[in-house]
């Protein structure tokens, strides 16, 4: 860059633009494949084992969902590997949250007599719900909300509801993630999600939570209104206290 001092400003004459020729040699495989290795240097730990390709993609994808959100309140925490075998406690310690009711899981349920041609925004085959490990689904109440999602003359009958926990083929088909490391964020399909109406009733816990990140190991934490706004879920009384 040449440049002159003028009035006490720099004038910019020229800027040099050219690449290294050693740059520009590089293939486009070559450059995806040196971007790879950045990301995973920046999205797993230095001392954490080499992942499969597969598991680097899943990492990614939920990362890259959350970046083109703009969720400033996202934070991603690596686990160690005896985290599922803690309790609750212990899991809230490492996360750093206030409470147990601030960790949750994402559970896609299947609706096993679903009728193909009535489905539209308010009944659908499969659902992600978001709830708190202090909770359990009932599958009642999830019957009976999804049913009030319509107004009574159309309603549909009971008989075309039968919830079960979708099956793990499923579930890496629909949100491309494993079992617990399921993110509602960067699924590989379109699902609805419904977030468990006590996440925001509870009042003995902040309104942040912990639930999967796309990894097992890997957890994602963000404010429940960030979420709401960035996912639309349908905040819904589908749980018990366990």
């Amino acid at each position: 860059m040449d440049f002159e001092e003028s009035s006490g400003a720099l004038k910019c004459y020229r800027i040099s633009a050219s690449l290294p020729s050693s740059f520009e040699d590089r293939t486009f495989a070559q450059l995806v494949t040196e971007v790879t290795e950045v990301e995973k240097s920046l999205f797993f730990p230095r001392d954490f084992p080499e992942q499969s390709e597969k598991c680097h993609g899943e990492v990614t994808r939920a990362r890259k969902h959350i970046a083109s959100h703009k969720i400033y309140s996202a934070v991603f925490s690596w686990v160690p590997d005896n985290y599922y075998d803690c309790t609750l406690e212990k899991r809230a310690d490492i996360l750093g949250a206030h409470s147990t009711f601030q960790l949750c899981k994402s559970m896609l349920m299947e609706n096993k007599t679903f009728a193909p041609s009535e489905e539209n925004e308010t009944y659908s085959k499969f659902y992600l719900i978001v709830l708190q490990y202090k909770t359990s689904i009932n599958t009642k109440k999830l019957q009976s909300e999804i049913r009030a999602l319509r107004p009574v003359s159309k309603r549909l009958d009971p008989s075309k509801f039968d919830f079960r926990v979708a099956s793990e083929e499923d579930n890496s088909r629909l949100t491309g993630y494993s079992h617990n490391a399921v993110s509602p964020f960067g699924m590989l399909q379109d699902v609805p999600i419904i977030l468990s109406k006590a996440i925001l009733e509870q009042s003995n816990m902040s309104p942040f939570i912990w639930m999967g990140g796309g990894h097992v190991h890997c957890k994602l934490g963000l404010a429940v209104s960030d979420f709401i706004h960035t996912m639309k879920p349908l905040v819904l009384d589908i749980t018990d206290p366990r």
